[in-house]
């Protein structure tokens, strides 16, 4: 097939696919095309990178100091102003909302502090700029007049572009689709993501979303749904190449699906749903602790602790990311309380990175807990864990309130958890799951209610006010 009509179908199969899902849902919301836009940017490649594949000369900013093209700052700049008229629009309060949300706002004034104590703090404070953004997109969708509605909505039309995009990339558009190892003798599927590690997080939630789409609607369309042809999609690109599985999103995949159907089969049965959550809070808890541990004193081969970590199907070094922690370590010695500052170390060769004498250059520390405690200290895990801890007890309380809501948030919330023991999304205001993060962890304020009079009939008001008369 040539590669030109491979791409034309793939765009008409994901347009059909959308227009197919608005006439379900009742139409598309305009202020939903913002949230929607940042995300499918996120998860796939900015919009300097698509130019250079694309030919098109645009002036880059260097690495030191810049962040990107000004193609992509324009793009993120305008997106967050656009959010913020929509938020104006529905009388927002921000006051408010940091007032209820304690901890993810400390979260959010560390990270702007530590811009001062960082060595760049030019290219920190552009960093933050992306951040706010992010806060800003989330709250277009929880703001909305039906959040889960619209939550559902912005990650399923990104996949619909996403996963047909991605398989006509990988094999027909190789030179986009396919990511080559530094030594040429092997190949990562990669798609229209910037990594292998993406586009399986990608495939992953695509997993949990479509699996739970075509279970809940079996009943009245069966098989008969253009998501079982997506569902098939996400497994393929998951499984990726032979030499490039991500393992790591094959387990969370499984995870996730495995809380999302048991949250759901245990709807009516709020004892045993209590206990689910908590069980649940208490084994990721101890698996990040594990995780966090390993990165400090790494267990031997033979130990108990190196067995565990080897029935995962990982080398005890989980695939060398122990070394690379052990010098994250060493690089944030100097201030272990508060890090070395928000955004302002992985820089490509220009600062902080001391593996900048190999042919490749990293741009994060494979686990967000371990760049968490580089860039904030130890200051930011303190804060972190107050932001999971009070999340989850929020998310479990809401599944009284609004059920379907919270158990996707606590779904998508327990996956960004487990994907940041081997990779980084934390703090990272361009990445689709620091977006997803951000849209779980913060609490919109509860619009305000109308004082007893007023909601009262206009005649009723009368009646009471006048006095009897013999």
């Amino acid at each position: 097939m040539p590669p030109n009509l491979a791409l034309c179908l793939g765009l008409a199969l994901a347009l059909y696919a959308v227009w197919r899902a608005t006439r379900t849902d009742g139409g598309f919301s305009l202020s939903l095309l913002w949230p929607t836009l940042w995300y499918m940017v996120c998860a796939s490649r900015p919009f300097g990178t698509w130019m250079m594949e694309w030919n098109l000369r645009i002036p880059l900013i260097s690495d030191l100091g810049g962040e990107g093209s000004p193609m992509d700052q324009f793009f993120y700049l305008s997106l967050t102003f656009l959010g913020w008229r929509t938020l104006a629009r529905r009388s927002f309060s921000f006051a408010q909302l940091f007032r209820e949300n304690t901890w993810a706002a400390a979260l959010l004034i560390l990270m702007a502090a530590s811009i001062a104590w960082s060595d760049y703090s030019f290219t920190s404070f552009k960093r933050y700029i992306k951040v706010i953004g992010s806060l800003t997109m989330a709250l277009v969708i929880l703001t909305d007049e039906r959040p889960y509605t619209a939550i559902q909505t912005v990650l399923r039309n990104c996949l619909y572009f996403h996963l047909p995009l991605s398989i006509v990339c990988i094999k027909y558009f190789r030179a986009i689709g396919i990511e080559y190892s530094f030594t040429g003798s092997s190949h990562f599927w990669q798609g229209i993501a910037t990594s292998k590690n993406t586009m399986g997080q990608v495939a992953m939630l695509a997993i949990v979303y479509f699996s739970w789409d075509l279970v809940h609607h079996w009943r009245t369309l069966g098989w008969r749904r253009v998501n079982t042809l997506y569902l098939v999609m996400s497994v393929y690109l998951l499984k990726g190449s032979n030499h490039g599985v991500s393992k790591t999103s094959i387990l969370v995949a499984l995870l996730a699906a495995c809380l999302l159907f048991t949250l759901y089969r245990l709807r009516a049965r709020e004892d045993s749903l209590l206990r689910f959550t908590k069980l649940s809070l208490v084994g990721g808890l101890t698996l990040v602790g594990f995780i966090v541990t390993h990165s400090i004193v790494a267990f031997d081969d033979d130990s108990f602790l190196g067995t565990i970590v080897k029935l995962f199907g990982r080398d005890i070094t989980l695939t060398d990311r122990l070394f690379i922690w052990q010098d994250m370590y060493r690089a944030a010695s100097g201030n272990p309380l508060l890090g070395v500052g928000y955004g302002g170390f992985w820089i490509g060769r220009t600062a902080n990175i001391p593996w900048n004498t190999h042919t490749w250059v990293l741009g994060q520390g494979h686990s967000g807990y371990v760049d968490t405690y580089l860039q904030l200290g130890i200051a930011g895990w303190v804060i972190l864990t107050g932001v999971i801890l009070t999340t989850h007890r929020r998310l479990v309380a809401a599944l009284a309130t609004d059920f379907d809501f919270a158990a996707w948030r606590l779904t998508l919330f327990t996956v960004v958890l487990f994907v940041n023991l081997t990779e980084t999304t934390l703090l990272r205001g361009d990445h689709h799951l620091w977006f997803i993060f951000t849209a779980c962890i913060w609490q919109v304020p509860a619009p305000a209610t109308a004082p007893a009079w007023e909601e009262q009939p206009v005649e009723e008001v009368q009646a009471e006010e006048e006095p009897q008369r013999p």
